[in-house]
């Protein structure tokens, strides 16, 4: 266990270098980084308390938290008219807890423009994204899990798209003081990826100079590779006091990415009889916020209410609001189904 426990932070330091030597703003598949559940209201500062079904998304260690089965809906009224939904259900064993999860983001529909037809042709495209993850968390010890995520992902638009996989990595740790946590996770690792379709088909004509032929050539336009967006997050959370039924836990991640700068993550979250509130703040290491976006950005705040509308079954609803600059307001509303 010692050796675990040392060859898993080594692992956690090594990636955020790895990832250095990607280049800046390359990454592909951005909806791969729409945070998910009610953490989204309190920063999405999470790793380190991951104890709900979205812990597929943020650190499937924290599944292993869960004593009962959950189910989790998100929806999320994202930038124009795109939605953003995520499904997860986690199901208690013996042997530990299993996850299922779903991101689907839906871009709308676009109408064609061409150089010729630059006011547009009259037909219609879409794009949409889907992941597909299998998860599995464990305790190993009374204070110890970890986790693992592995995802399908694919990205459509109109007749171009991309299919692959990644994996998500996590550990969670319960120092046993105040119920002082530590998580660590790395998501969306895996090899990079290329767009193709037959949109990339054309013909080519050949110059009158050539020998060989004068007909025209069918060819495939190759698109460059580009990496998954990489994120490598470390987190603590602390309950400033926790009693039976009122507490207040405050949390802060370091989010590393392989594309932008790092992300400081800050939310707290109080609850007092089943009725939550909660407040954050995500601070963008890319953002000069005094003289370009305002310190409003990055603000996220939500609320909440658990209760059991029958025996051995709890229900919780809960909404969250992001400020997301000059891409305007986000609004988040979650289901959560325990049994």
């Amino acid at each position: 266990m010692r050796r675990v426990l040392y060859i898993v932070p080594v692992i956690m330091l090594v990636m955020p270098g790895y990832s250095a030597f990607t280049k800046v703003g390359m990454a592909g598949l951005p909806f791969l980084k729409i945070g998910v559940g009610r953490c989204t209201g309190m920063g999405e500062a999470f790793v380190a308390i991951a104890d709900d079904a979205t812990a597929s998304y943020w650190n499937p260690a924290g599944l292993a938290l869960l004593m009962r089965n959950q189910v989790i809906l998100n929806h999320i009224d994202w930038v124009s008219d795109i939605n953003h939904e995520f499904i997860a259900t986690v199901l208690n064993t013996k042997v530990g807890n299993f996850g299922l999860s779903v991101v689907a983001l839906s871009l709308g529909r676009f109408e064609e423009t061409t150089i010729d037809q630059y006011q547009g042709t009259g037909r219609t495209f879409s794009g949409s994204d889907i992941a597909l993850g299998i998860s599995y968390g464990r305790m190993f010890t009374d204070k110890l899990a970890f986790g693992l995520t592995t995802k399908v992902i694919s990205e459509k638009i109109w007749n171009v798209g991309t299919t692959g996989m990644a994996f998500d990595f996590g550990v969670h740790y319960n120092t046993g003081w105040r119920n002082l946590r530590l998580g660590m996770a790395i998501a969306n690792f895996g090899p990079d990826l290329r767009y193709s379709g037959s949109q990339l088909n054309f013909t080519y004509d050949p110059p009158w100079e050539w020998p060989w032929t004068r007909e025209p050539i069918p060819a495939t336009l190759l698109t460059e590779t580009f990496p998954l967006p990489i994120l490598f997050r470390f987190g603590i959370a602390y309950d400033f006091f926790s009693y039976e039924n009122s507490a207040l836990t405050a949390a802060i991640d370091l989010n590393h990415f392989n594309d932008v700068n790092e992300k400081l993550n800050f939310g707290v979250e109080y609850h007092i009889s089943g009725f939550y509130l909660r407040g954050g703040y995500i601070l963008n290491m890319d953002v000069n916020y005094a003289s370009d976006v305002g310190w409003g950005t990055g603000v996220s705040l939500g609320t909440g209410f658990r209760f059991k509308p029958v025996n051995a079954v709890s229900l919780g609803i809960d909404y969250a609001y992001r400020n997301l600059g000059r891409l305007g307001l986000s609004h988040r509303l979650t289901l959560c189904l325990e049994f």
